[in-house]
């Protein structure tokens, strides 16, 4: 309860920020041939921070329609998870190729996957959260990790997509990144946030946090103001 209510609070916040000041760029998958003939000039050096398996049954009606047997005989559909850190001053059509290798990289370790959804960050420190650089889908469709049983069986995957979003500080020069001392007081004070006791945020959630942001500010020799600028710079950069 205590870590919803507060990451909840973070989460609009960030809605907020991103609504306001930016937004992401949704944008057309490439097709197979155009992926085909990437530039692998363009791929710079990623780091596999985290790795999830969302595996399941490949089934192409609702699971009630299906007997025991049927399920235990159908195919596994393999989705995979990647966080990855990537260089800052990455380009946007590095960054699309370097999501694309690591596509490549991990299927050619194991031919078996049949979507791989990717999220790219700057930092490894924000692994955890929504991704601050891009993100990437693999599959049929390249918008989700619906894969037809036929596709799952077969292995076939000449017709899949690739579906970026791409953030749009990526590769602009004008975006006033945080300094790397901001980023730090920005993660000191989030993570005093996350320590409030449930209790203390049932009875008084912004007393609580008042307290929090002058024992932070105070430590950190800094002004409760310049904190939250801080903070909140932070907040937007990452949802740009």
């Amino acid at each position: 309860m205590r870590k919803e209510t507060i990451a909840g609070i973070i989460a609009i916040v960030v809605v907020a920020v991103v609504v306001i000041f930016t937004g992401c760029v949704e944008e057309e998958a490439p097709t197979p041939e155009e992926v085909a003939g990437y530039n692998d000039s363009r791929v710079r050096n990623y780091e596999i921070v985290k790795t999830e398996d969302f595996s399941m049954k490949a089934l192409d009606k609702s699971l009630s329609a299906y007997s025991s047997r049927e399920i235990e005989n159908s195919p596994m559909n393999i989705r995979k998870e990647y966080r990855v850190v990537v260089p800052t001053d990455i380009s946007k059509e590095e960054l699309k190729a370097t999501l694309i290798q690591v596509v490549m990289d991990k299927t050619s370790e194991n031919p078996d996957i049949d979507a791989i959804t990717i999220f790219a960050y700057d930092r490894e420190e924000d692994a955890d959260d929504f991704y601050t650089f891009g993100r990437l889908i693999w599959s049929p469709d390249g918008e989700t990790f619906a894969v037809p049983s036929s596709i799952a069986s077969k292995n076939d995957h000449s017709s899949y997509k690739y579906g970026f979003d791409i953030r749009d500080k990526v590769g602009n020069a004008n975006v006033d990144r945080p300094t790397e001392r901001e980023f730090e007081i920005h993660d000191i004070y989030y993570e005093a946030l996350m320590e409030i006791p449930e209790e203390d945020l049932l009875k008084d959630m912004h007393g609580a946090e008042a307290k929090v942001r002058a024992r932070v500010a105070k430590e950190l020799g800094i002004s409760e103001e310049e904190l939250r600028e801080i903070y909140f710079k932070v907040v937007g950069y990452k949802g740009r």
